[in-house]
């Protein structure tokens, strides 16, 4: 019995220490759990329906227009608001297909219109076919070659121009000389009319500066000479033959080569070599 008292004894000791010991130690941390990251909330039946409503309208609109680059766009964006629906993805592939047909005859009639050298109606097809297709690959080609003739058939039109303008400028220049030749100008009949009138020398040099600065017109040249030679005659008919001679030698200068007193006024430089002319 005392055996068994001691042995009760013993754990009334150990369960006051294990009391003791437990309530001396803090209880455990509880840890509040973090918030979950932010989720952006979903879009709404209703948005999401009005949402397709209005790319559908857009997409109906441009498809019976013909405009089927927009149709395109609009119906992929319908097949991605709503990747089930499965219409929207049958017309966007009908899209797509229009818009290839339409690119095929666009860049058709831009090489119908490139072989008739109508540059201009292909460049006009080649820029459609890249509004339907803006990675279209053929039709961005096409407008580069296009550019190149372009300013190949400018250059060319250019050099062109330019010899034609030469052409006329050489042929106005020729009808002006061959028109100066055939008639004297009022220039030189000032300067006839001074020489005739008595005012010999200024007439003369009038009528030197007038052929120095139109040699081509020789109908005025033989005018000149022939008035000054008329002159020389009447002096050397008055027996001044220095002075006839020497009117001689300015109206050969006018007149230039073959002049038809080329005899007399070498007949008379002869006679003043020899001696004085004898009186009749």
């Amino acid at each position: 019995m005392r055996t068994v008292s001691g042995l009760h004894s013993w754990r009334r000791a150990a369960l006051v220490v294990a009391l003791f010991v437990a309530g001396c130690t803090p209880p455990p941390a509880v840890r509040t759990p973090e918030p979950e990251p932010g989720v952006p909330p979903l879009i709404s039946d209703d948005a999401q329906r009005q949402a397709v409503a209005r790319y559908w309208k857009l997409a109906q609109e441009a498809t019976r227009s013909g405009d089927f680059a927009t149709a395109v766009t609009q119906w992929q964006i319908l097949t991605l608001l709503a990747p089930a629906e499965i219409t929207y993805q049958d017309a966007l592939a009908a899209a797509r297909s229009s818009r290839a047909n339409g690119v095929r005859e666009q860049i058709a009639a831009a090489q119908v219109a490139l072989a008739a050298n109508e540059f201009e109606r292909a460049a006009q097809a080649a820029l459609r076919a890249m509004a339907l297709d803006p990675e279209n690959t053929d039709a961005a080609q096409m407008l580069r070659d296009l550019d190149r003739r372009r300013m190949v058939r400018v250059q060319a039109d250019r050099a062109a121009r330019a010899r034609i303008e030469d052409a006329m400028a050489i042929r106005n220049a020729a009808q002006n000389q061959a028109n100066t030749s055939e008639r004297p100008t009022f220039e030189i009949d000032q300067a006839v009319e001074l020489f005739r009138a008595g005012d010999t020398s200024v007439g003369l040099r009038e009528m030197r500066a007038y052929v120095d600065a139109h040699p081509g017109n020789r109908s005025a040249r033989q005018r000149a000479g022939q008035v000054v030679a008329d002159r020389a005659r009447e002096l050397e008919d008055k027996g001044a033959r220095a002075e006839a001679l020497q009117l001689y030698d300015q109206a050969q200068g006018l007149y230039g080569d073959k002049a038809p007193w080329m005899a007399r006024a070498a007949a008379l430089r002869k006679s003043m070599a020899t001696g004085p002319a004898k009186k009749p």
